[in-house]
């Protein structure tokens, strides 16, 4: 009795090789699939590319329905936070839980996993055959975390929005500090400048009274530009 067929195992490696369809996205091959692109037009039907140059366009995004799609032999969930995706029978707990806690829970999940992986050494080192039990049950910790992480994520981009729009209001804080202390120099400037054209004119009056007088108010005036003209270096 020949032995019921056993599906194909895919071997798994820690850095799997590319695609072989990589050598086909090659400079000449993009200038010709943009040459066949530029000479069809709407009226025509869609021409069939040789494999070669129809490795360049991307595959259609997989349809709605779909839950998996296939990664160097490995199926991989599109949108694990759907409750059909989730693996219910390795589950630890219940993801419908009103009350779940996901920090805590992700907590205990890895001080488990400590655990169980201290204790796998143990086993390790009294008997090595009987790692398998231990084994699956690190397994099982490890999709239990996965699955929580996955659930936690609609928070953490919650919390990542608000510390965005919580960094916009600074900024526009401080530019509106940086605002109000221009405003605080050019309130002073323009006190100087009037205080500066007061004393100009009063100069001008007195500037028969000797010219030892005019000298002095000349030489106040000087000081007294000097001063705005470093307020105005200091502003700029």
């Amino acid at each position: 009795m020949a032995e019921a067929e056993q599906p194909q195992q895919i071997p798994e490696a820690a850095y799997p090789a590319p695609p072989p369809f990589w050598r086909h996205f090659t400079l000449a091959n993009e200038e010709e699939l943009k040459q066949i692109e530029a000479s069809s037009n709407d009226e025509q039907p869609t021409r069939k590319l040789p494999l070669h140059l129809a490795y360049l366009r991307p595959p259609p995004p997989p349809s709605e329905a779909t839950e998996f799609y296939t990664t160097f032999g490995q199926k991989q969930i599109i949108d694990p936070t759907k409750p059909s995706s989730l693996p219910t029978d390795q589950l630890l707990f219940s993801p419908d839980e009103p009350s779940l806690n996901h920090a805590v829970l992700l907590s205990k999940l890895t001080k488990s996993l400590l655990l169980n992986f201290l204790e796998l050494t143990s086993v390790l080192s009294l008997d090595p055959a009987e790692h398998e039990e231990k084994m699956a049950d690190i397994r099982q910790l490890l999709i239990n975390i996965h699955v929580v992480i996955n659930l936690y994520r609609p928070h953490q981009a919650r919390e990542s929005v608000k510390e965005m729009l919580e960094g916009i209001l600074e900024d526009g804080q401080r530019e509106i500090d940086e605002c109000n202390r221009l405003k605080e120099r050019v309130e002073e400037f323009l006190v100087g400048v009037g205080k500066a054209e007061g004393s100009n004119v009063q100069d001008s009056a007195q500037a028969s009274a000797g010219a030892q007088v005019q000298e002095d108010s000349h030489n106040e005036l000087m000081d007294k530009q000097r001063e705005l003209w470093k307020m105005i270096h200091e502003m700029t």
